[in-house]
């Protein structure tokens, strides 16, 4: 238990320090990193969903929030909590500024950010995968066999996949990776006999790491994740912010970023854009 608690508290550490190095490099006084307890007086927090461990994630955010500062002259720090839950928890308790996720529309938080924007302009699905040479051809298939999800408070991941094996009937092993990237880790090792992901995770993940798959499940189509805002946030600023973020995919500037990160810039987007993930949470609810 010490040695788990000692890597979480150095990781966490490495995260934020990392994060906060590049945000605001530009407004430091002096060239050292604030710690992992310090946030810039002018930087807004900016929440992300553990999809990714948490040196990807900076790896994918630090670019993005280094552009806005540029565009907007206001500086972001990058925050997760240790897993999903604590990321969750920070954000039921107004923690963010800003934050990148879907959770923000289960019942136990909808309204607590407003949306001012969303990841790409396409889609995504929820998708049960297993690898190209499994003998499981179908749902059914799945009956009593090992499935890797990020958690059980995914949304794409968790509560659209499980909904599906309900409706058909399926008991599965439940096996709780952490986040995306180690559910999909689990099932190109042959640890577990599918994964439930979100598509964009799993086409990027094949891409990266070469995984060849078949989906036995693929969901209706819901929205990619939000940017969402709190409401402390002053006007002026959102307004900088939102047409930052949507106006990435016509600045030149950003091109390199976006090419990087697989995507064609974030959309705009309003809260009714969102009804249909408040109806699968709720109905998973049941």
């Amino acid at each position: 238990m010490f040695w788990k608690t000692l890597f979480f508290a150095l990781l966490g550490g490495l995260l934020s320090t990392s994060a906060s190095a590049q945000i605001t490099q530009t407004t430091q006084a002096t060239p050292s990193a604030p710690s992992a307890q310090t946030t810039p007086a002018a930087a807004l927090t900016f929440g992300v969903l553990n999809q990714q461990s948490p040196l990807l994630t900076a790896e994918r955010w630090n670019p993005i929030f280094n552009y806005l500062q540029q565009v907007t002259g206001i500086s972001f720090v990058l925050r997760m909590g240790q897993n999903v839950q604590a990321t969750d928890a920070t954000m039921g308790s107004g923690g963010f500024d800003l934050v990148f996720t879907n959770h923000n529309f289960h019942p136990k938080y909808d309204g607590l950010y407003r949306v001012i924007a969303s990841w790409g302009d396409r889609p995504v699905f929820g998708v049960i995968a297993v690898a190209e040479n499994s003998p499981l051809r179908q749902l059914k298939d799945l009956a009593g066999k090992t499935v890797a999800y990020p958690s059980r408070d995914a949304f794409m991941a968790y509560a659209v996949p499980k909904a599906a094996l309900k409706k058909a009937g399926v008991q599965e092993q439940e096996v709780l990776a952490g986040n995306q990237d180690s559910a999909l880790g689990q099932l190109s090792s042959g640890l577990v006999d599918a994964a439930a992901v979100n598509s964009r995770f799993l086409s990027q993940y094949a891409a990266r790491k070469g995984f060849r798959y078949r989906e036995l499940l693929t969901s209706e189509p819901y929205p990619d994740l939000a940017v969402l805002v709190h409401p402390r946030v002053p006007p002026e600023q959102v307004k900088k912010i939102q047409a930052a973020l949507i106006g990435m995919k016509n600045d030149p500037r950003a091109a390199a970023i976006l090419e990087q990160n697989q995507f064609s810039g974030f959309s705009p987007a309003t809260e009714k854009d969102f009804d249909s993930v408040r109806r699968a949470y709720r109905q998973s609810e049941k």
